[in-house]
């Protein structure tokens, strides 16, 4: 699937006078009066306040020795020395990559960090002048219903502006191993990919990233609380090392629970354990249930997967199982996940 970002239908608020945002220090996230600022009225001053922190990324790739090949998305500023977020699929494969400021100003970046699972990036671009940034909010706390709002760079138009709803969360798409995706009812354009979603706080609450080919108004961003806390390992290490067991699961609905005779609500069965595996050494067996990690119950195969790739390896995890209707629990110390073609290389591995 070729990822794109969310930008967000007109949202029908009563119009009336913009009242002016509060002005940002140098070196502060920038946040708006609550005093002054009445989305009910106009979003303008959001708009006028964090649209600065919005970039442009224009991105080239050399092919062989006569084929050049241009692409172009957003992202947006995180702190005032100059680091980006954006989508790893916009970046993935430059050769070069320019950030463009709302400004005109331009610069040659360095692609710091990548974690293809997530589809995030984190990019650098150097400068002597502090630069205006974003703060992060929570994606948790957003209720499906909650206006949201977005800005981008579609087809090359800087700076564009749109704004909805959010329609669901949670939303499994098939992007990959950790698919958590907020909803929107946006609609969205190449060029976008890695823009801001923001709450009507003006604060980041997700990535835009992914669209429906098939329908309208349906449309995903990635979860700022899926990206917070991997920010530090991108920029120290440039890139994300997860927690992994080792196992291949099955999917645990209400019709297997009742013919295998259980009494749960959701869970993950274990369909293979592979040998020399941290869930092999801890003696998890084919036909396991996984129902809790660490003290979070389990909800679905893909809810234990995010459980267990948002820790380090190394870590020593408590899980409960249900083995021939008993109850147990077993420590698992995390291996590393390998990478998608060292699992593809290895016919899966599991989770």
């Amino acid at each position: 699937m070729k990822l794109h970002l969310v930008l967000l239908p007109a949202l029908g608020l009563a119009t009336g006078m913009a009242l002016a945002p509060a002005l940002a220090e140098p070196g502060v996230a920038r946040t708006l009066d609550p005093l002054r600022y009445n989305p009910q009225l106009s979003l303008a001053p959001l708009v006028e306040l964090q649209g600065p922190a919005v970039v442009n990324i224009d991105v080239t790739t050399h092919q062989g020795h006569d084929r050049t090949q241009r692409g172009q998305g957003s992202g947006f500023l995180i702190s005032s020395d100059g680091y980006i977020l954006t989508n790893n699929h916009v970046v993935a494969h430059a050769d070069e990559v320019t950030i463009r400021l709302a400004d005109e100003r331009e610069y040659m970046a360095t692609v710091v960090g990548t974690d293809p699972n997530t589809d995030v990036a984190l990019v650098k671009i150097d400068t002597p002048e502090g630069l205006p940034f974003l703060p992060l909010g929570s994606s948790e706390a957003l209720a499906v219903g909650d206006w949201v709002v977005a800005i981008g760079n579609p087809f090359g138009l800087s700076h564009t502006v749109t704004a909805g709803i959010v329609s669901a969360k949670g939303r499994v798409i098939g992007a990959g191993p950790y698919d958590d995706f907020i909803q929107t009812d946006a609609s969205i354009n190449p060029g976008s990919s890695g823009g801001p979603l923001f709450n009507l706080s003006g604060e980041v609450v997700g990535i835009n990233t992914a669209i429906n080919p098939h329908g309208q108004g349906i449309a995903y961003s990635v979860p700022i609380d899926m990206v917070t806390p991997i920010i530090d390992a991108l920029k120290e290490n440039g890139k994300v090392s997860r927690g992994w067991i080792g196992i291949s699961l099955q999917e645990l609905d209400a019709d297997l629970a009742q013919r295998l005779k259980v009494d749960v609500e959701g869970g993950a069965i274990v369909a293979q354990v592979y040998p020399g595996t941290p869930a092999h050494q801890a003696g998890l067996e084919a036909g396991d249930i996984i129902t809790n990690v660490a003290g979070e119950e389990v909800g679905s195969s893909e809810a234990l997967v995010r459980s267990i790739g948002l820790r380090k390896p190394g870590e020593t995890v408590k899980i409960t199982i249900i083995r021939k209707g008993q109850a147990q629990r077993l420590s698992v110390v995390l291996g590393e996940r390998p990478s998608r073609s060292a699992l593809r290389a290895e016919g899966g591995r599991g989770r």
